[in-house]
């Protein structure tokens, strides 16, 4: 089936005129209710121009964005990273031998067997964003010169030849900057964070990445000394991404001067800012070089609070994996076997037994930050990953085989966790992997 990309499907499902949004291969896009993904990553979409479910060619669809219908998503407690990589919030329960049990979604009970599990982290909050966007053309080129290129489209600023656009905005020491590229022919995009807009040529100290024909990279300009210095390096290129389409997060710890890359949600490198203080700014800049004629657009600009601790302990080299590791909030750390978790008079209790002593400990849940899990001998190869991956609130996201969907819930088939059902406002999106960038060869 070939739709064309103007084609806009409006529905109302069950009384209510929100729509899910539809991204497809190529610039289609499309809003109607979906209904289902099956194991070939067909997807239904619902709509009242026709009189069947409209099914899309597996491959046709890149995205998914789920309508918001104000309803709050639950809160979790806990972080559960899955043997394949797949992250589930939650609020723990309990756990014995073999099992652990948890809340997740919304959707009641879960157990979880001891092997499906990689790692728990406790004492998770959601991440506070600051700034979602671009909302207008206005909010970021109020006029002028500086506007002169861009245009405001799919909810993204597309800029035809050299434009500037800037936020000002006030952001945490630790924060995270987000955002999707996307291109023709070869990008030339330089955006700065931690920015304080100075106008004229002056050095100043901010952070910058530029992506472009020569590759990705990380920048530190200074206002002192020696003016550029090069933070994370990447040897991606633009070839190395055939969509013409790239995902970026940057997470950076003003205290530590610490940064860390993501591209298209992997880990690409981190590195350490080589000036004594960092930028203590928060303003975002966006300079397009393309000439006219090259279109380049940006969108999903998100800045979030960052907690850098939760993610540290999480990232560290764990050490031995035939046995348990506990990290406490104190950054204390033992070795040996989790046996089991329990309510107790002033909250959850997690029972350790340690390598190096002969009573077990007993820690509340207050005092845990993160567990990993031993490797089972046995566990066989990795699950097979789903078609899709679903985002979930909480920073969670779940690779799905298949998918139905109701007015208020949606029922997946997860490889370890089997048939689950998850309500609506706990997702805020579905989308293909993109998987680790390759070289044009392939290799």
């Amino acid at each position: 089936m070939r739709l064309a990309a103007s084609l806009v499907l409006a529905c109302g499902v069950h009384g209510t005129t929100l729509a899910d949004e539809v991204r497809l291969e190529g610039e289609a896009r499309l809003s109607g209710r979906v209904r289902s993904i099956d194991s070939s990553g067909a997807v239904g979409l619902e709509s009242p121009l026709a009189p069947e479910v409209l099914l899309l060619n597996p491959g046709a669809v890149s995205k998914i964005e789920f309508a918001v219908d104000g309803v709050e998503p639950p809160r979790s407690t806990a972080l559960i990273e899955l043997a394949n990589g797949d992250l589930l919030p939650a609020s723990v329960e309990s756990m014995d031998e073999n099992n652990l049990t948890v809340t997740a979604l919304d959707s009641g009970r879960l157990v979880i067997p001891r092997a499906a599990l990689r790692s728990l982290q406790l004492g998770v909050r959601g991440r506070k964003v600051i700034y979602s966007g671009p909302g207008s053309l206005a909010e970021w080129a109020p006029g002028g010169d500086a506007g002169r290129n861009w245009t405001f489209v799919n909810k993204g600023l597309a800029a035809n030849g050299p434009a500037r656009a800037s936020l000002g905005i006030d952001t945490p020491r630790q924060f995270i900057f987000k955002c999707s590229l996307k291109w023709k022919g070869n990008p030339s995009f330089q955006i700065s964070f931690a920015d304080p807009l100075k106008t004229g040529s002056d050095p100043v100290d901010r952070y910058y990445f530029q992506f472009n024909a020569g590759g990705f990279e990380i920048k530190r300009e200074a206002s002192t000394g020696k003016r550029y210095h090069t933070v994370i390096p990447s040897s991606r290129t633009p070839d190395q991404f055939s969509s013409g389409t790239l995902d970026v997060e940057i997470r950076v710890d003003r205290t530590s001067s610490r940064l860390d890359l993501f591209l298209n949600g992997e880990p690409e490198g981190s590195g350490i800012d080589p000036v004594a203080t960092a930028p203590d700014a928060g303003g975002i800049s966006i300079v397009n070089m393309a000439p006219s004629g090259t279109q380049q657009e940006i969108r999903g600009i998100e800045i979030s609070e960052y907690d850098n601790a939760r993610a540290r302990h999480r990232a560290e080299e764990r050490g031995d994996t035939s046995v348990d590791s506990l990290i406490s909030r104190e950054d204390d750390r033992w070795g040996g076997r989790l046996t089991s978790i329990r309510a107790g008079e002033g909250g959850t209790v997690f029972t350790f037994r340690s390598d190096f002593q002969q009573e077990p400990l007993e820690l509340a849940e207050k005092d845990v930050s993160t567990l990993f899990f031993a490797s089972e001998k046995n566990a066989g190869p990795p699950a097979a990953e789903g078609p899709f991956i679903l985002r979930l609130s909480g920073e969670g996201s779940l690779r799905v085989a298949s998918c139905s969907f109701a007015s208020d819930a949606i029922s997946i088939t997860h490889p370890l966790l089997g048939e689950m059902n998850i309500k609506r406002a706990s997702v805020s999106a579905l989308e293909r992997p993109k998987g680790k960038t390759q070289a044009p060869d392939g290799k």
